[in-house]
């Protein structure tokens, strides 16, 4: 399975107003970490120097995720990283990414009489231009015509 090249936000995170910026990001970016297990164990440096932030700004949007029951930390012995539990109901994995019947928005879909008429100016343009060369050129021809 090839590692995913991007970090996918889950829409319940993304839409939740509760949640600073930076702690959707360290969400977003601990969730690619993340096991189907749901356990990620990066260094905070590592998040800090990822994310272009501090280790301590790191630690304080990973308490808030604490705080909002997101995420649980083990800590480890000295020079270990923690391990970070994320919440399983909010995981992403590569089995669940497909492609969706709905576009990514969650915009509904419309039927073709919902659709509001799209007009195309290019559309029959070959034809119109050989019409209006016709008629030109008839014109042309009849004002050549010397009178009698």
């Amino acid at each position: 399975m090839s590692q995913l090249t991007f970090a996918p936000i889950p829409n319940e995170i993304l839409r939740r107003t509760d949640l600073s910026h930076g702690a959707k990001l360290c969400c977003a970016r601990l969730i690619q970490y993340a096991g189907k297990d749901g356990q990620a164990f990066p260094k905070l440096a590592t998040l800090g120097e990822e994310l272009g932030m501090s280790s301590r700004a790191v630690q304080r949007f990973l308490t808030e995720l604490e705080s909002h029951k997101l995420l649980t930390t083990q800590q480890r012995g000295r020079g270990q990283s923690n391990i970070y539990h994320v919440d399983k109901s909010i995981l992403i994995h590569s089995s669940k990414l497909t492609t969706p019947e709905v576009s990514c928005l969650d915009t509904p879909k419309l039927s073709t009489l919902d659709t509001p008429e799209v007009s195309t100016p290019y559309k029959g343009r070959k034809e119109n231009f050989k019409k209006e060369i016709e008629k030109i050129t008839a014109g042309l021809v009849h004002n050549m015509r010397m009178p009698r």
